[in-house]
């Protein structure tokens, strides 16, 4: 599936704010109530820039993706793909391309978190390999391993 991933610039801040409100508004209402300024606030603080996507496939934007990348694994903190696209496997063609280049990386798993009353995202990452490693009343921690994880030997940047 052709999926690209295109950096999002720092104008387009307020598209990025609604997209995460229309994936996680109402997990986050049921929990703590949703306050947009906090959530404003929690986007540009906690987040860096560099860490969003837009997704596109054939050349429309179909979601949002936003993606940190530590030593040894990639943290997914939203894949949101807008209700009109789902239903298409694109959100599994997307972490699709995301495990293959966080192997390419050197990373050895890919982690994320879930509202854990996320049903269908759960089903979704289990589906994909995702095993829970942690939950509590509000979160369910998912991993799923990838070739140095697995005991697979790899050549990264050039060496075994």
């Amino acid at each position: 599936m052709d999926i690209e991933l295109l950096n999002v610039p720092q104008s387009e801040f307020e598209q990025v704010f609604t997209a995460v409100k229309q994936g996680i508004f109402p997990y986050v209402e049921a929990l703590f109530g949703w306050d947009d300024q906090f959530q404003r606030e929690r986007l540009t603080s906690s987040y860096l820039p560099q860490w969003f996507s837009w997704i596109l496939h054939g050349g429309e934007r179909i979601g949002l993706l936003c993606s940190k990348p530590y030593e040894d694994a990639q943290h997914v903190h939203l894949l949101i793909i807008f209700p009109q696209y789902q239903g298409r496997q694109l959100g599994a063609a997307v972490m699709e391309r995301l495990h293959q280049e966080a192997e390419r990386e050197g990373k050895c798993r890919v982690t994320l978190s879930s509202f854990t009353e996320n049903h269908g995202a759960i089903r979704f990452y289990e589906r994909l390999g995702y095993n829970v490693v942690e939950e509590d009343q509000e979160f369910v921690s998912m991993s799923r391993p990838l070739g140095c994880d697995l005991g697979l030997k790899k050549v990264v940047n050039g060496e075994l």
